[in-house]
């Protein structure tokens, strides 16, 4: 088990290495399914007209972009621990014209008021949050009542023969890959073992009831290669 500062300073170096060709990265490695599964995400999300939306961990801005795309065209802030992952953020928005404010930010100290948003997302970036509990319940306090979390992450699928498929691909052909692109193969290893330790469904579903968020639910994309868990902060 990594402490702490050791896990939030090897996100710092990883993801302040791999900007120049992080989206690439995310294409090419997931098949092209990240974008699916970024606008699913933003779909599910039933937006109205004058929402406020909060994307944690934004990196490069893509959930938020699929978000601002809405036809309801939502107001979104996107938020990210590391300030270089938001340069081609600001490239996209710019050449978009999305209603997206972007800053830098931790997320589990959410510098917001209570009650601020309708929906909070994050997307592929909780599992390198140390301490996800408190980073739920951060969610949980600036969502106004009855305001959901949507969580899309990485998950070991549940079937045994995909199961095994996948392991093979995250422990060996996914490093060698990464590596092969961004220079960097121990980065991307570390990234398929925080994939592999990542709790299952029904565990992340009991981590969202423990930060006080209710009716947790879990969705699986692409034979459960990922997952979107929902829950919503109480009316009461």
């Amino acid at each position: 088990m990594r402490d702490e500062a050791t896990q939030i300073g090897q996100v710092r170096r990883i993801f302040n290495q791999v900007v120049p060709v992080y989206d690439l990265l995310n294409h090419v490695l997931s098949a092209g399914q990240d974008l699916h599964w970024r606008r699913f995400t933003a779909l599910a999300m039933r937006l109205q007209p004058g929402d406020k939306v909060l994307d944690v961990a934004t990196g490069t801005g893509d959930l938020a972009l699929a978000e601002a795309d809405l036809p309801t065209r939502p107001l979104v802030v996107g938020l990210d621990l590391v300030p270089a992952m938001l340069g081609p953020a600001k490239k996209k928005i710019a050449k978009s014209g999305a209603r997206v404010r972007l800053l830098a930010g931790d997320g589990t100290a959410l510098p917001f008021a209570g009650e601020t948003f309708a929906a909070v997302s994050i997307a592929f970036g909780i599992r390198n949050i140390p301490r996800r509990g408190a980073a739920l319940a951060e969610m949980r306090r600036v969502l106004r009542p009855g305001g959901r979390v949507y969580v899309l992450e990485f998950t070991t699928p549940q079937g045994p023969w995909v199961r095994r498929i996948y392991t093979r691909y995250l422990m060996h052909l996914l490093p060698k890959v990464g590596g092969l692109i961004s220079g960097d193969e121990e980065s991307y290893r570390y990234l398929a073992e925080t994939i592999r330790e990542f709790p299952t469904p029904s565990e992340f579903r009991d981590e969202m009831k423990q930060a006080g968020l209710v009716g947790a639910r879990s969705h699986p994309l692409t034979r459960g290669v990922a997952w979107l868990h929902v829950a919503e902060r109480p009316l009461g």
